[in-house]
């Protein structure tokens, strides 16, 4: 025996010892899982050992066991943290992946291999490193975005407009959510950047809960709707760009199919919505607003609230103007011309708008999200100066919402983390090669479910382009329209029902909802999306 194998062996016992005392801890006493699941990884250690041949597809199965038996424990053991214990349990599952599988790329339709790179205790720390870079501007969004609403809430102008609000729909809740909805699905469908379209989730949610509303009505008339317009993403996301950048596709490809899953999944979200409000309606005695980070409440006394609500307006006139691709995608040039003369202007030998905006500046239509994070914070000076909030109450209050959202932020990253370790040692080129290299014809089933595990590891559909997405456009040129509707349609398929996806549970998160509420709420809904989307699949390649 090499000492590579004895390495291994001596890790493989380690976990499998490991696991069992995990499976005895947890279970307690249901013996029939202890028994079960010790003799399943002790069979699984066994023939890992004797079949040398059979130890990819044996360390698969017990990836794949370990994932159920942990979801399991999760789902039924757990009574706290259990966002964070799924955002651990995927990471360990990625980074066993890296032990399982050779990793490799695609260069165009042939798949080449470069062996074994396992993935171990010393690279989680350039997990960390890489995760930064990765997600750094959402991160430094999230920071301002919690700044803003922090000082934000302590405004009684803007505690009156939040409460009039919710008093003048009183009895008229589902005509609120609906737009509300409407609102937030064709943001994410159509902004550039995902994230941009979160700016007023704090302050829907907070009227929402104002109007008596519990606190998964809230989740899914804002979080929710984001992630209806990512599985009907039209011309938005920084992923669908990213994506067709790598597979050398388009936004029009699939578009029209794309816009018909959106209205559809749009309308049916909406009717399980509207169920459940007025369910929620008829009890009467819901009362959730401690569960809002940034928890308005009434004010008795009179206050102005037109300089709060023009600051909101203004705010959501900027991000339509900034996130909305007008020369990319709809050929409208005003906003690049008008930046470029903008930049150009000078006293005396000073570009003087290029020296006071900085090199982020961007034109409307083309911002990332350091722009809007810039635009936050200058709202929350403003904010603070309307309000006459002292020097002090302002950095303590500051300080306050950064501190509200960490958590949030930790599972969001822990998220990009699985990713970073598919990123060092690029596993899911070979599971596709294994799954294809004996598929002479397109076949959209199994390409769905490329897309759904894709997807499941990485949170950005950026990187499934760049790993898989141009090796599908390669292989099967002939159904372009079809693959960019399966990956993108999957995509956000993915976000809705996976503890991978950064979105769900950032808030998830947000709002102290368990995972396992949300699949309650939201399964009926998700069978049926999937049935639609296979349905559609089907139609566009065979019909």
């Amino acid at each position: 025996m090499t000492t590579a194998q004895i390495v291994s062996l001596i890790v493989v016992a380690i976990l499998a010892i490991l696991g069992g005392f995990l499976i005895i801890k947890k279970a307690k006493n249901d013996k029939v899982l202890k028994i079960g699941s010790l003799v399943l990884y002790a069979v699984l250690l066994i023939l890992w050992i004797i079949l040398k041949d059979a130890r990819q597809t044996i360390g698969l199965i017990a990836v794949l066991c370990s994932a159920v038996l942990g979801g399991y424990l999760i789902i039924t053991k757990s009574k706290s943290n259990s966002l964070g214990k799924w955002v651990l349990l995927f990471i360990s599952m990625s980074i066993a992946l890296t032990w399982v599988f050779e990793y490799g790329n695609f260069n165009g339709a042939e798949y080449i291999s470069y062996g074994m790179n396992e993935q171990g205790l010393t690279d989680i720390p350039n997990f960390l490193y890489y995760t930064i870079n990765f997600a750094g501007d959402k991160l430094v969004f999230l920071l301002a975005l919690g700044a803003f609403y922090a000082v934000l809430s302590k405004s009684n102008g803007y505690k009156k407009l939040v409460v009039t609000i919710a008093e003048k729909f009183k009895g008229k809740e589902i005509i609120f959510a609906v737009i509300s909805s409407l609102l937030f699905t064709v943001m994410a469908s159509l902004f550039s950047q995902t994230f941009a379209a979160l700016v007023f989730v704090p302050f829907v949610i907070s009227i929402l809960l104002n109007m008596k509303l519990d606190k998964i009505t809230a989740f899914s008339v804002t979080f929710g709707s984001i992630l209806i317009g990512l599985l009907g993403v039209t011309y938005g996301s920084e992923g669908l760009y990213w994506f067709n950048y790598y597979s050398q596709t388009n936004p029009t490809n699939g578009l029209v199919y794309r816009l018909l899953v959106l209205v559809v999944a749009f309308l049916l979200f909406n009717f399980f919505n509207i169920l459940h409000i007025k369910k929620v309606v008829k009890e009467k005695n819901i009362n959730e607003l401690d569960a809002d980070p940034f928890k308005v409440e009434k004010v008795d006394k009179k206050v102005k609230t037109w300089p709060i609500l023009v600051t909101l307006l203004v705010a959501f006139v900027i991000f339509i103007l900034g996130y909305i691709g007008w020369e990319t995608n709809f050929k409208i040039t005003a906003f690049g011309e008008f930046h470029k003369w903008l930049m150009g202007v000078k006293i005396g030998d000073t570009l003087i708008f290029k020296m006071l905006l900085g090199t982020k500046a961007a034109a409307f239509g083309a911002w990332d999200l350091f722009p809007g994070a810039t635009f936050l914070l200058i709202s929350t000076i403003v904010v603070a100066l309307i309000s006459r909030v002292s020097i002090s109450e302002f950095v303590a209050s500051f300080l306050d919402g950064v501190k509200k959202l960490a958590k949030p932020i930790l599972l969001f990253l822990g998220v990009y983390v699985i990713m970073v370790a598919a990123y060092f040692s690029p596993y899911i080129p070979t599971i596709a090669n294994m799954m294809f290299k004996n598929v002479e014809s397109f076949n959209p089933y199994l390409v769905s479910l490329m897309a759904f595990i894709s997807n499941v590891i990485h949170t950005d559909l950026g990187f499934t382009g760049f790993v898989v997405g141009g090796h599908f456009v390669s292989t099967y040129g002939a159904n372009v329209d079809v693959i960019h509707t399966i990956f993108t349609t999957m995509y956000g398929f993915v976000g809705i029902l996976s503890p991978t996806s950064a979105i769900l549970l950032f808030g998830l998160s947000y709002l102290d909802i368990d995972y396992k509420t949300w699949i309650k709420y939201i399964w009926i809904f998700v069978l049926t999306i999937l049935v639609i989307l296979l349905v559609l699949f089907t139609v566009m390649t065979y019909i």
